[in-house]
């Protein structure tokens, strides 16, 4: 079995507020949210045996492929992000949501899947219950899965759904956070960058940004940061308005399912979507 790395991970930022638990909390959730709480971990939310078999399948799916761009990082299903002024990406997006969702169901039984589990207990916690996030009368789809192989990595971003609607996209999430559930991880790399940094506008970002990339330029940080080295079955829950970055895979690979989380206000429905 693979030498625990939580314990290290808290002593190491003692000063860092990492929670780790055995089920998320309503008061985990708005930490995150104002941002008081910096991470939480709950481990073993899948056993090691457990994610194993699920990445097994998964990776077996007729929808598994790799980005035309990036063809070390694997994936099934697509990112809203990657929408942004593409009406054949959106049009695409919203015709295979529930298809994503529902494939994803099937090939993974008689295991739950990870964001149909994520949902049922944030819609136990939250008094307004958590639902899809829904745009045009469309419900999104949430549960995307990605392989970092070796090499690969994802620079320092941000993510902010705000940003990334156009035209007269409404959803009235304010705030959000990101849930990866981590099905494998690598013997070496890998590692999960929490920046002390979070741009308050899409101005003060693209400052930053490298040019022809969703990141910015990491000279352009202060330097500051918390890494976190996943563990197999681990979910992690964090609020991916602020930098973060994912480390070079150096040896073996990283493979998760994930979403957002967001928050329109305290009375209302979380939505979740990918």
């Amino acid at each position: 079995m693979a030498k625990s790395h939580l314990a290290a991970a808290y002593t190491y930022q003692p000063s860092e507020n990492i929670i780790i638990t055995n089920e998320i909390e309503k008061w985990h959730l708005e930490g995150l949210f104002d941002q008081s709480i910096d991470v939480v971990r709950v481990p073993k939310y899948f056993s090691e045996q457990d994610a194993q078999e699920i990445a097994n399948k998964i990776k077996r799916s007729t929808f598994f492929g790799s980005y035309v761009n990036a063809p070390k990082i694997g994936r099934i299903g697509q990112a809203f992000f990657e929408c942004q002024n593409d009406e054949v990406s959106l049009s695409r997006y919203l015709e295979f949501a529930k298809t994503w969702i529902k494939e994803r169901r099937k090939e993974v039984s008689p295991f739950i899947s990870p964001i149909d589990r994520l949902r049922l207990e944030l819609d136990e916690v939250w008094p307004a219950n958590c639902n899809l996030a829904q745009i045009f009368d469309h419900k999104l789809f949430a549960g995307l899965v990605r392989e970092f192989k070796e090499d690969s990595y994802a620079e320092p971003h941000n993510d902010v759904l705000s940003w990334d609607l156009v035209d007269e996209m409404d959803t009235g999430i304010t705030n959000q956070l990101t849930a990866n559930v981590y099905l494998e991880t690598p013997e070496q790399g890998g590692e999960l960058r929490l920046w002390h940094e979070w741009p308050q506008s899409q101005a003060e970002y693209n400052a930053i940004r490298i040019e022809g990339s969703y990141g910015v330029k990491e000279d352009r940080l202060n330097g500051n940061y918390l890494e976190i080295t996943p563990e197999v079955g681990e979910l992690i829950l964090f609020n991916p308005t602020r930098i973060h970055s994912v480390e070079k895979i150096v040896q073996g690979s990283r493979l998760t399912w994930s979403c957002f989380i967001g928050l329109e206000n305290h009375n209302k429905a979380l939505q979740i979507w990918s």
